[in-house]
């Protein structure tokens, strides 16, 4: 009779020694959209103060799921699953937030909704103009980062209500906010962010660009968008 591969003094050792990984040692970083420019950015709130401010208050996260989608294909005898494409959990994943005593968690969040789809006229905005990268850490004890990855493409899709009420005594507010996103991919070399200076540094190096807010046109005849007066809608498909 064969035994056992591992023991129970097998796992002890590996706990004690390497240990686990803990739900409650994460960081999260929401970095500005990188393509506002700095007038934009503060008509809107989005500024690199208030983006570190809402990942400090961050107070439950998850890490995002893969999934592999398959259609079955039988040829001969039992049917095989063919893979053809893979999901990232883009839907959007639950995050939570404390509200600090000026609400400027709950703006920050009301702002960046709104230069998505303006309130005043419905429009959508571009892309490129309110989506951005969000950081998912993974900490040791020693707070050192042990595994990291980048929501790409990500928006706020929705918030919660906040509830008052004059029966909750000894209670703070809480946000409950989906955030929408294409993909996510691991960062096997995290960079050190104690050496940015500020949050746009990061966005910097990372996307290379440099954006200014100006009027655009759809050009009609190159199909694409040009700087100058006139409309941003492109033609109707």
């Amino acid at each position: 009779m064969s035994s056992s591969n591992f023991t129970l003094s097998d796992f002890k050792s590996q706990v004690l020694s390497q240990g686990l990984a803990r739900s409650n040692r994460f960081e999260l970083l929401i970095t500005t959209p990188p393509n506002y420019s700095t007038i934009f950015a503060e008509k809107y709130n989005l500024t690199d103060s208030n983006s570190r401010l809402v990942s400090l208050l961050c107070e439950t996260c998850t890490l995002p799921p893969i999934n592999v989608s398959t259609k079955p294909l039988k040829i001969f005898g039992p049917t095989y699953q063919r893979p053809y494409t893979s999901e990232y959990g883009g839907d959007g994943i639950s995050m939570q937030f404390h509200i600090d005593s000026s609400m400027a968690v709950k703006r920050f969040f009301e702002d960046w909704i709104e230069s998505i789809v303006s309130k005043d006229t419905f429009t959508v905005a571009y892309q490129e103009e309110y989506a951005t990268t969000v950081y998912i850490r993974q900490l040791n004890e020693l707070n050192e980062v042990t595994y990291e990855i980048e929501l790409l493409e990500a928006f706020p899709r929705s918030m919660n209500l906040v509830e008052l009420s004059n029966t909750s005594q000894n209670q703070t507010h809480r946000l409950n906010v989906i955030l929408a996103y294409r993909y996510w991919r691991r960062t096997d070399n995290p960079l050190n962010l104690t050496q940015f200076s500020s949050v746009s540094t990061l966005t910097d190096q990372y996307f290379d660009t440099a954006f200014e807010a100006r009027p655009r046109q759809w050009n009609w005849l190159s199909g694409s968008l040009e700087e100058g007066p006139g409309s941003d809608l492109p033609p109707a498909a």
